[in-house]
């Protein structure tokens, strides 16, 4: 992709959160004892991915998920099944972070969303479809939105780095010889541990690509699978799809600051989260 005159990110903030929590390298304890591992880090990896995104960003914009029941589970009970529901209050909920976390975007001068009924993937999906023509960068790791990538619409793994992690529809095609608009009926096939889905018994990424082959889709493999099979491979394709089209306030990505992000250590201390209770 091409620089152009705008180029906008879209964060995964609830992906990024969950990194910082449990996957950062130290804890990072307030001078009155409090655990803020997961702000901390939530901070210092979206300003490393911001800064250190291979193309130069202009506008961003942060997206958590709801609070509320996935929709997804509806669709399909396994959808996440074996993940242990959130307490509000816990010491191990990472959304306990989300007060301080909104106080510091503002403080940026960076704008977030969160949808009260929908996951953080749908709500990218809708903003990058309402853009969808201007270039755009999803900061996540999640492999769903692979079918939104495009010639437009580039993926950063920013936990890779660099070049390593940028996903374009040629690097979908090499690695799993499909279109980016196929992933929906290949994840369905092959499954998804992540998400406790678990495709189709006896089909692999190999025979997944063969059964593809030439643009197919789910429909189009009745009489390649048994009846049972079928039914439940367009179900799960229906959990792995995003909705572009949610109704959405007109608020969105804004500019990035021309002076770059205050590193999170003085963030903090000018909101005086080093020496406050915590949250």
């Amino acid at each position: 992709m091409k620089q152009s005159s705008r180029i906008t990110a879209y964060v995964d903030g609830s992906q990024m959160l969950y990194r910082a929590e449990y996957g950062f390298p130290a804890r990072i304890i307030s001078r009155t004892g409090h655990d803020i591992t997961g702000l901390f880090g939530f901070l210092a990896l979206t300003r490393k991915a911001l800064h250190g995104c291979p193309i130069t960003l202009t506008h961003a914009v942060v997206v958590f998920d709801a609070e509320a029941p996935v929709a997804r589970s509806r669709v399909d009970g396994r959808y996440k099944a074996d993940r242990q529901p959130l307490t509000a209050g816990s010491p191990d909920n990472p959304f306990r972070h989300l007060p301080w976390i909104k106080r510091s975007l503002e403080s940026w001068g960076l704008p977030y969303l969160e949808h009260e009924s929908m996951e953080a993937d749908d709500v990218i999906a809708s903003l990058v479809h309402r853009s969808r023509t201007a270039p755009a960068i999803v900061v996540s790791r999640d492999k769903d939105f692979h079918q939104i990538v495009s010639a437009k619409v580039t993926q950063w793994d920013s936990s890779r780095g660099g070049e390593k992690g940028w996903i374009t529809p040629e690097m979908i095609r090499h690695r799993y010889g499909i279109e980016p608009a196929q992933w929906c009926d290949y994840v369905a096939l092959v499954g998804d541990p992540s998400d406790g889905m678990p495709g189709i018994r006896g089909i692999g990424a190999v025979t997944a690509r063969r059964l593809l082959t030439g643009g197919l889709a789910v429909d189009d493999l009745a009489t390649e699978l048994t009846r049972e099979d079928h039914r439940d491979a367009l179900r799960q394709r229906d959990v792995h799809r995003l909705d572009r089209h949610l109704p959405l306030p007109p608020c969105g990505p804004t500019e990035m600051p021309e002076s770059g992000l205050l590193p999170a250590a003085p963030l903090l201390e000018s909101l005086g989260v080093w020496d406050s209770p915590y949250p």
